[in-house]
């Protein structure tokens, strides 16, 4: 008897646990216009790249920071408003970082080695999407939701020199 008593609420919590995918938003409390992305690189070694997402957006409530972040293409990056002359602009600017490993220092004396920063894990991207499609998280009340926009269109590449 104790035995099934501790199945069920074994299978009890174990299908009541919490999905690792978001719950994505059907329609957002905003318009969205076209969603547009551009490569980019810059003119020398240490100005690096990046991909910038531009989505344009009508009907945005008053809020500045009801836009919070852009995952796109297994990165994720903090959305700024512009305003345009053709209205507002979410834009997200994901840079490639540097593959560069920072000065280790090793030393027999561990006091010598306390500026030495550990390494950083990678966190799990949180959404399945293909090359087109992004999401974007938003805040509703106290709430953060998320939208998924599908076919995000890819302008020629900037090379900055």
């Amino acid at each position: 008897m104790k035995i099934l008593i501790g199945t069920i609420l074994v299978i009890t919590f174990s299908l009541s646990g919490c999905s690792s995918q978001k719950k994505l938003v059907e329609n957002p409390p905003f318009e969205m216009g076209q969603a547009t992305c551009q490569s980019w690189t810059g003119g020398t070694a240490q100005s690096g790249s990046g991909i910038k997402l531009e989505l344009p957006v009508a009907n945005l409530p008053s809020e500045e920071n009801m836009m919070q972040q852009a995952y796109f293409r297994g990165k994720v990056a903090d959305i700024k408003l512009e305003d345009r002359e053709d209205g507002k602009v979410a834009t997200a600017n994901f840079i490639n970082r540097s593959s560069e490993k920072p000065d280790i220092v090793m030393h027999s004396d561990s006091r010598e080695e306390v500026g030495n920063q550990p390494p950083k894990l990678k966190d799990e991207f949180p959404f399945e999407l293909s090359l087109d499609q992004c999401v974007v998280s938003y805040l509703e009340g106290d709430k953060v939701k998320y939208f998924k926009i599908e076919g995000v269109k890819e302008k020629k590449p900037l090379i900055y020199r």
